[in-house]
């Protein structure tokens, strides 16, 4: 299943290693030290297989990037970004304290603060016992937001629900 395209947007310049690419940029939000984040899309290609073979269908990928590594393009209009969103289908309410994740280094799950920056958009909120259960499965701690400072405390309430951490 392919994401659809980014949709028409301010665009800017994210650095992805040694390159400036352009992207789409859909939110800017404020990490818990006060650190500017950008939500961006960007089109990358990819394949689709069909009946007659390959074909080159582009897709977005949706990431967030902190502001130095992000740079404004002349011309584009940014007061949007500073705009409450106008539906909530745009971003879902989250519930609970945390958000898993996804680990696609080890094929596991990452368990997140819910404000943590890193958490990609499609992290599944989670109140304190399913986080508790996701870590005593053997879920790894985000290394940005560091959920197990907290959840320690949780874990005292309920001895060896937190795994390792």
């Amino acid at each position: 299943m392919h994401a659809a395209l980014p949709e028409p947007g301010p665009l800017a310049e994210v650095r992805i290693g040694a390159t400036w690419v352009q992207v789409a940029v859909r939110a800017r939000e404020r990490d818990s030290s006060g650190a500017w984040w950008y939500v961006c899309e960007i089109a990358l290609p990819d394949r689709v297989s069909t009946a007659h073979g390959p074909v080159v269908q582009e897709r977005a990928e949706v990431f967030t990037a902190p502001a130095p590594l992000l740079r404004p393009l002349a011309g584009q209009d940014y007061r949007a970004l500073d705009a409450p969103p106008t539906s909530t289908a745009a971003r879902p309410a989250r519930r609970g304290r945390w958000l898993i994740a996804e680990d696609y280094t080890d094929g596991g799950a990452l368990v997140h603060r819910a404000d943590c920056a890193q958490a990609p958009p499609d992290a599944e909120p989670a109140d304190d016992g399913v986080a508790l259960q996701a870590a005593a499965a053997g879920a790894r701690p985000c290394p940005v937001c560091r959920p197990q400072t907290a959840l320690r405390g949780l874990r005292s309430a309920s001895p060896g629900d937190c795994g390792p951490w």
